[in-house]
């Protein structure tokens, strides 16, 4: 009995390494249906529900990889991610030409292209738990002591959206100045490596979608509120754009509080909130604020259930949002709900 019972544990440790060994290898041993679904490069490491577009995309995945290998089949009916889009077809976006990666600009450059009204905690290069991180494609403001952005701040219009494929490059920043975030901090955490700035407002090209994926733009979101509230307020925004007329929003969003740690002394926050400041015609019109729970109460709910003010907003963070704006105007859009 001893040397059966030895014999099926050998033999259990070689399946495993045998499978280990396969996803090291890019499935290039895997069977035709493997190389046919041009499957995502989570599946080297470890994938997770946010790390698809569609459900279609992960169920590909779990079908394609025997025994649920990275656990995507939470209730064991075989139909994985079930709070992701269907994946139809999305319409195409009207856009000025074809956008191209533009040339590198200055770091003031950048900072005022993004933060065009206002640098919301004054961030800057010194503070390490304020500390400024510009990109082409969105500005940070990084805090080393929760390993997690105070906030993001970007903008949207026509330029910015496109149809380039999901890039799911996940992987740490090199401008961090402390300790850079890896994937593997949010493994088998229970939460979501949950995007600040989108991948979706940034899918013209290939390096501003891949932009997206770096850790510094990654917060802990509970399941339900990065598939459903948050993503679903995504969506909106580029609603805003595309389908109610708008020329263009600007965006600051960032996690608050702290529920605990993940990983390598990543912070869970509490919450997650968002301000938008829509413009139309050269002027900003209104604006969206939301705070929403980062727990699964949020769970078959509305992003408009969690509509608050930008003065709420800057009550909870101790931030000044779109300070740039006059101030009789500003007073006036930052005390209204959105409706």
């Amino acid at each position: 009995m001893i040397q059966n019972s030895t014999e099926k544990t050998v033999q259990m440790k070689r399946i495993f390494l045998t499978v280990v060994a396969i996803a090291c290898l890019g499935l290039a041993f895997f069977s035709p249906k493997a190389e046919a679904l041009n499957l995502p490069s989570c599946v080297l490491s470890d994938c997770n529900c946010s790390d698809f577009a569609t459900q279609p995309e992960a169920q590909a995945v779990f079908d394609v990889f025997v025994k649920d290998f990275f656990k995507l089949d939470k209730d064991g009916d075989g139909v994985v991610c079930t709070s992701l889009p269907s994946g139809k077809p999305k319409a195409k976006r009207v856009k000025p030409g074809v956008s191209e990666p533009s040339q590198p600009m200055s770091s003031a450059e950048l900072v005022l292209k993004e933060i065009k009204f206002g640098n919301p905690s004054d961030a800057n290069s010194t503070d390490l738990n304020n500390y400024l991180i510009p990109k082409e494609q969105f500005v940070i403001s990084y805090n080393c002591s929760r390993n997690l952005a105070n906030w993001v701040s970007w903008t949207v219009d026509t330029s910015f959206l496109g149809d380039v494929e999901r890039k799911n490059d996940f992987r740490p920043d090199p401008d961090v100045p402390c300790y850079q975030v890896t994937p593997r901090d949010y493994r088998k955490s229970g939460y979501d490596r949950g995007h600040i700035a989108p991948s979706a407002d940034r899918d013209s090209n290939q390096e501003d979608n891949s932009a997206t994926f770096l850790m510094s733009n990654m917060m802990p979101q509970s399941p339900s509120n990065n598939r459903e509230v948050w993503r679903e307020l995504e969506t909106y925004e580029r609603d805003i754009i595309t389908k109610l007329g708008n020329e263009e929003v600007y965006i600051v969003a960032g996690p608050l509080g702290n529920i605990g740690t993940i990983g390598n002394g990543v912070t869970v926050p509490e919450s997650t909130w968002k301000v938008i400041l829509i413009v139309a015609h050269d002027s900003p019109t209104e604006t969206i604020a939301v705070n929403m729970p980062n727990n699964e109460s949020v769970k078959h709910t509305s992003w408009r259930d969690y509509l608050t003010t930008v003065d709420e907003i800057e009550a909870l963070t101790g931030y000044d949002f779109f300070e740039e704006l006059p101030d009789q105007i500003e007073e006036i859009l930052e005390s209204k709900v959105y409706q």
